[in-house]
């Protein structure tokens, strides 16, 4: 599946029934040329405090506490497959327990909870606005579109990930607003290297555009598979996200 082009392969709980190392299994799915190919794998797994548990883990095999996309993704697969009944579902994630509402074309609106501003820092000639969505992010905007356009994410979102100022690394997010209402933004995903979208990337880079003045909610990130609708009112609000979430294809794996 995928959520503006932020790919996933989601298994059920039983299809990795014994698995020991779950990181091994999502760096083999996930490897481009000798697997499916994604971004990350999603399991929906029993949860205690919710209607279900989202574990993901990156291509590279880390875990991540938060995926929005993934959230939209999973959300549609266990309604469709009837895992859980109803289009309002909440789903424990490692930042917190999410509240979605799925729509009939699919797509969802997520809950994401408060997000938690960490500042401003400066890295590489650069300033970056520090915004946690449960997991940490690295917002910059620069001068043009043009500019985030052919900005060569893998020279420069590796190093920003694993500078030292982000101990346990960050999502780097490159951004430009068009106009209050509209923000063009790509991402190096942690984790998982450039990526054509990032739900969570997505409501930090809205969050700081707001709180920077650049935008005004509800405010449309264009991203390089599609786009996302993000909602905030303010210090100790909660974020709001819409988005897509498409089937790409099912099969089964062979080793």
């Amino acid at each position: 599946m995928h959520g503006a082009g932020n790919d996933f392969i989601i298994l059920d709980p039983g299809e990795v029934e014994g698995v020991e190392d779950l990181g091994t299994l999502a760096r083999k799915v996930c490897d481009r040329h000798f697997g499916v190919g994604a971004d990350g794998l999603l399991i929906p797994t029993p949860s205690d405090e919710a209607d279900l548990k989202m574990v993901y883990l990156n291509s590279d095999g880390s875990p991540s506490e938060m995926c929005g996309n993934g959230l939209r993704c999973l959300a549609r697969y266990v309604r469709d497959y009837e895992i859980v009944d109803g289009d309002a579902l909440n789903v424990e994630t490692g930042a917190g327990i999410k509240k979605v509402i799925l729509f009939e074309d699919g797509s969802s609106r997520v809950d994401m909870g408060p997000p938690a501003l960490g500042g401003d820092v400066e890295i590489g000639g650069l300033r970056f606005s520090r915004v946690s969505m449960g997991n940490p992010h690295a917002v910059a905007f620069l001068e043009s579109e043009a500019e985030v356009d052919a900005l060569n994410l893998g020279s420069v979102g590796a190093g920003i990930e694993k500078d030292p100022i982000f101990p346990e690394g960050a999502n780097v997010e490159f951004a430009f607003a068009r106009s209050p209402q509209e923000v063009r933004m790509r991402i190096w995903e942690r984790g998982a290297g450039e990526t054509l979208a990032s739900g969570s990337g997505s409501c930090a880079t809205a969050v700081a555009a707001i709180q920077r003045g650049l935008a005004t909610s509800p405010v449309r990130l264009i991203l390089d598979g599609g786009s996302v609708e993000i909602e905030w009112a303010g210090t100790g609000q909660p974020v709001y996200m819409t988005g897509p979430a498409e089937y790409v294809c099912e099969g089964e794996l062979l080793f």
